[in-house]
């Protein structure tokens, strides 16, 4: 008999007062908590999805927005569960904080977010074979914080 095993991962985020690199993942067998190694870049707002067996965690900001030092990311960095290591990516065309993130197909999509000034409208892909970002349509409306899922048509 083959078991199929799951599970869930807390990637960045923030704590009140900074952001974070920890990752932890939840394992409903034990019933526990454990922790992974860390991300290279600190994050919260990041987006996370998995795609072939990796987990990427695009975009985000470094620092609080009270924090005269905050930056938005265009970071895109690939944990190997097997390894337990991440692996910095090609990065995004351009910084997006609170971006939504899912996989249609084999590609990541990286969609809406905010630069800092603006609700992105934009929507960009990404290849895990080829390493590189790709301009898709744009969304009618700016957006950022939005939920992304793929749902199958019959």
């Amino acid at each position: 008999m083959c078991m199929i095993y799951f599970r869930l991962y807390s990637v960045g985020g923030r704590d009140g007062s900074s952001c974070l690199s920890s990752m932890e993942y939840y394992d409903p067998h034990t019933n526990k908590w454990n922790m992974c190694a860390p991300m290279c870049k600190r994050r919260g707002g990041v987006g996370v999805a998995t795609c072939d067996g990796f987990l990427y965690a695009v975009g985000g900001h470094d620092a609080p927005a009270s924090n005269h030092c905050s930056r938005l990311l265009d970071y895109v960095e690939r944990y190997d569960p097997k390894t337990d290591t991440w692996t910095m990516v090609a990065p995004l065309s351009m910084p997006r904080d609170a971006v939504g993130v899912c996989i249609l197909g084999d590609k990541l999509y990286a969609v809406g977010g905010y630069d800092g000034q603006t609700y992105l409208n934009t929507m960009e892909s990404y290849d895990p074979q080829t390493n590189e970002w790709t301009q898709m349509a744009s969304l009618n409306i700016g957006r950022a914080g939005a939920c992304v899922v793929v749902i199958k048509q019959p």
